[in-house]
């Protein structure tokens, strides 16, 4: 079973009293079509009383018995792998003692899972001393049924066809679905409830919400990025567009504007907005591809206090009309001939500047809780989910940009596609610190070797770009001779792990005047940490940190192991927090959570669903919590395959999914890309499997032409995995 951290039990003595105080167990193994199941006692050995408590999650031993006719017992016989699933007490939690108002009642329980081995045992007086001991244990649990100590000779007279056996176990693991994502006020309330319940399993309940809360009291490791007074990006850009009338604010292709001419444009954008009844608190949709068009119409939603909801026209029409509906917005700006979807909503073509000034034009009043964009990321249910983002989050990212760099008014590349957030930090970073946006064609963003020679004709200093995207420029520049003409010098990655190949350390050391940033963060909680590498790129290691968390974000570690309080699921609270999903109740309550009040006060946070490790003051990311799997029961990191997969010669790019082609068989599958020059990889497994342990070495190394990427630029794993179902092996 799969156990969220937040719920994962970590003291063993927890685990053998659900095995203990219900001794009911469903035993499960693989039958020819279809799982057997079982509902049997299972005890522990004589003498494990509780002064001999078994001290982990393995290595321990249990009995049971079965019927020998029982197909199980049949199946099992050999000793194959078995699992034994516990579950303890449950119950439900009314909305009133929540104080919430829910709409239904939450379960809460308590379950356990071990997997092992199961092992018959001689038949006659030790198979005769467990029946007599599991009917006792039950007998003395579930009421009196006969007197077992007068019922030996019975149990003489049945022990022919009782097959007992020894569970050795090689896993285990527990959860308690406990409410602890609730305020300790209200999980006491809870807890206190049950303990007064003439129910004698709400009662007991009752005692393990007591138990967990105990083991909760050490608090969560916190790191602050120290206190911020933001300055209202808006008010930044007003002080700009005063400071520079006109120095070159946006260049897209042939069109060059200063700021005096943007701001004027985004007047008459925000003009013709108020006439089709735009205000603060309007939602307005733009889209289009990416250009001077599309900068404007962000600049004039944001400066009349309405939000902006990027449409990336490359985006399929049905995802874009789910988003266009969804979103509420009133009205869609559109760049270019109108498009279909705009048939769901009042239309508007963005017009180009008539060449008028701005005259007396002044944004709205900031508000720190003012929405200023809602950004569409995937969603488990296969629809997109918007994420709304506020001025509190926008303005301490545009002042921590705008001090950090380098310089704040650098030129930078407008790379990133409308529907990911960097955008906002190539856009309003740049503009709100008096440099350049220069637009980078679209044509060149699949083509690192045209966009190398776009950068250096461009003079570009500032870039931010994908990890992916940075190794295949990285690939790009190895190829060339000669000096990259490159005016570059700062380069920042978000997105996914950075890996610092052999082509990006070479790349940095021919441009010893530029720096490297690994950025963190996502879209429910915008830019959370940065790290900036050593100057010397042989200093690197393989795999960064994501760094320190910025100004205003306190980040807070949820311990998957209490003797291990350093590594855990990372929290995001503070300034970077989004107002939550767009319209989704639900979501919210599971990922933004109240937590007890935190050193700076903060009493919510969201759950990143990153495994983190704290060392030094420092983040490192380990993976995502669902990318961490299991073979054979051992735990696999599949970001470590991908590192060492990259360190091979030849390879260009790696990723290793997870697949299962027969239910509860899991293998590992890799696909790799090559450079231009490579044909033949050699043995990549061969190679694997002299760094990895044998769970680690993927079933199968498949060679692509290419990853297939989500419109964000990342590596779409599903796709990935799609294209593996029937891969090859090298």
């Amino acid at each position: 079973m799969f156990v969220p951290p937040i719920y994962r039990v970590t003291d063993p003595g927890q685990l053998h009293d659900i095995i203990r105080n219900h001794p009911m167990a469903m035993l499960v193994s693989n039958g020819p079509t279809t799982p057997y199941t079982t509902l049997l006692p299972v005890i522990h050995p004589p003498g494990a009383g509780d002064a001999q408590e078994p001290e982990g999650f393995a290595g321990f031993s249990l009995l049971g018995h079965l019927n020998r006719a029982n197909p199980h017992w049949r199946a099992l016989a050999g000793g194959v792998p078995a699992r034994l699933v516990f579950t303890g007490p449950s119950g439900y939690v009314t909305p009133a003692l929540y104080d919430t108002a829910v709409a239904a009642p939450t379960w809460n329980f308590v379950t356990a899972e071990l997997t092992g081995d199961l092992v018959p045992l001689p038949e006659g007086e030790e198979t005769l001393e467990v029946v007599r001991r599991t009917a006792e244990l039950f007998e003395q649990r579930f009421g009196k049924g006969w007197e077992v100590g007068g019922s030996v000779d019975y149990f003489r007279s049945i022990v022919g066809g009782v097959g007992a056996f020894r569970f050795e176990v090689t896993s285990g693991q527990a959860m308690f679905k406990l409410s602890q994502e609730k305020s300790p006020a209200v999980r006491d309330r809870v807890a206190e409830s049950m303990l007064d319940d003439g129910d004698g399993t709400r009662r007991a309940l009752g005692v393990h919400m007591c138990r967990m809360a105990r083991a909760e009291e050490t608090r969560r490791p916190t790191l602050w990025g120290g206190s911020v007074e933001p300055e209202c990006l808006l008010d930044g850009l007003v002080r700009t567009v005063a400071e520079r009338p006109d120095e070159l604010a946006l260049v897209d292709g042939e069109r060059r504007l200063t700021y005096a001419q943007l701001w004027a444009w985004v007047a008459e954008l925000a003009a013709a907005l108020t006439r089709h009844g735009i205000e603060p608190g309007s939602r307005v949709a733009v889209t289009g591809g990416r250009g001077a068009r599309t900068v404007a119409a962000l600049l004039a939603t944001v400066a009349v206090g309405a939000t902006y909801i990027p449409l990336d026209a490359s985006y399929p029409e049905n995802r874009l009309t789910f988003m266009l509906q969804d979103s509420g917005a009133s009205l869609l700006l559109h760049d270019g001939p109108r498009p279909a979807i705009a048939d769901q909503v009042a239309a508007l073509a963005i017009e180009d500047p008539s060449g008028a000034g701005a005259g007396g034009f002044r944004p709205v009043a900031c508000r720190p809780d003012l929405p200023v964009y809602v950004i569409y990321t995937s969603g488990s249910t296969g629809l997109p989910k918007g994420v709304t983002i506020p001025h509190s989050c926008l303005d301490t990212m545009v002042t921590w940009q705008r001090t950090d760099s380098v310089r704040p008014d650098v030129r930078t590349a407008q790379f990133a596609p409308l529907n990911f957030d960097v955008s906002f930090q190539e856009i309003l970073g740049t503009l709100c610190g008096g440099g350049t946006l220069v637009i980078a064609p679209e044509t060149l963003r699949r083509d690192p070797f045209a966009f190398l020679s776009w950068l250096a004709e461009q003079r570009i200093e500032r870039l931010f770009l994908p990890y992916v995207a940075l190794h295949m420029l990285a690939v790009a520049a190895s190829a060339q001779d000669g000096d990259l003409g490159l005016s570059l010098l700062e380069v920042n990655t978000a997105g996914e792990q950075l890996l610092c190949t052999p082509p990006i350390r070479a790349l940095f050391e021919a441009l010893p005047g530029a720096r490297l940033g690994n950025h963190y963060g996502q879209s429910e909680s915008a830019m959370v940490s940065s790290y900036v590498l050593p100057a010397d790129p042989a200093a690197w290691p393989l795999l960064p940190p994501i760094g320190r968390p910025l100004p205003g974000c306190e980040l807070l570690v949820d311990p998957t192991d209490p003797q291990d309080p350093a590594t855990g699921e990372l929290l995001v609270a503070g300034a970077p927090l989004s107002l939550g999903y767009l319209g989704r109740p639900e979501l919210n309550a599971e990922r933004f959570v109240t937590v007890e009040r935190t050193p700076q006060g903060h009493t919510r946070a969201f759950r990143t669903g990153d495994l983190v490790r704290v060392e030094d003051g420092l983040v490192h990311f380990l993976s995502r919590l669902d990318h961490d799997v299991k073979i054979r029961g051992i735990r696999v990191n599949l970001l470590e395959i991908e590192a060492c997969l990259m360190q091979q010669p030849g390879v260009a790019s790696a990723v290793c999914v997870a697949l299962e082609p027969v239910p509860g068989s899991r293998q590992l599958r890799a696909a790799v890309t090559l450079h231009p020059d490579v044909t033949e990889p050699g043995d990549l497994r061969k190679a694997l499997a002299g760094l990895l342990p044998e769970a680690s070495v993927p079933a199968s190394v498949t060679v692509l032409p290419g990853l297939p990427r989500t419109p964000s630029g990342k590596i779409d794993r599903d796709s990935v995995a799609a294209s593996l179902t029937g891969g090859g092996d090298r």
